[in-house]
């Protein structure tokens, strides 16, 4: 925990304190979202697998065999690809929570920050309460957060998340602290 404190130390405003730091548990793979991704995928995916197979096999036109390429690529992102890329970012991704902020940084030189006063807080729960997901903010585009389809909402104004914190309880105590 050292390694992320020391990463968010530079981020910090003069006379604001670093109350609470963790990480997201990278081993936590699906979000209740995933209850609808995981069937669209697959069926999007093989869709998409046949109509290539069909256009590849069955037909003289190039256009169809190169048309299917991309909805291939799309359908192998969502059914794996996603998956990939949402551990990848769970591995640099280190969350802090100081007096006044919730600050996700993704990498060294890239954050993203949120004031909690004033601001809707969910606070979702595992089933067997080891791990937490707190949401900052709010909208219809949360949904889509940690889910490895957050391109989805890119431009529009979505909430930021602290994601599959293994030690809940900290968290929850020092977030009711500082509000």
């Amino acid at each position: 925990m050292n390694d992320a404190r020391n990463r968010l130390r530079p981020l910090l405003r003069p006379g604001e304190q670093l109350r609470w730091v963790g990480q997201p548990d990278p081993q936590v793979r699906f979000a209740p979202m995933d209850l609808f991704l995981v069937p669209f995928s697959l069926m999007w995916g093989g869709f998409a697998i046949v109509w290539e197979w069909q256009a590849v096999t069955n037909t003289e036109s190039l256009f169809f065999a190169l048309w299917g390429i991309p909805f291939v690529l799309v359908g192998l992102y969502f059914i794996v690809g996603r998956f990939i890329y949402k551990k990848h970012r769970k591995l640099r991704t280190v969350y802090g929570l100081t007096d006044s902020r919730a600050i996700v940084s993704t990498s060294e030189r890239s954050f993203d920050d949120t004031p909690i006063k004033n601001v809707p807080v969910r606070i979702n729960r595992s089933r067997d309460n080891r791990h937490a997901t707190v949401i900052f903010g709010g909208g219809r585009h949360t949904a889509y957060l940690n889910t490895g389809m957050d391109f989805f909402a890119f431009g529009q104004a979505q909430g930021m998340g602290f994601f599959d914190v293994a030690d809940p309880e900290a968290l929850i105590r020092e977030l009711d602290h500082v509000r």
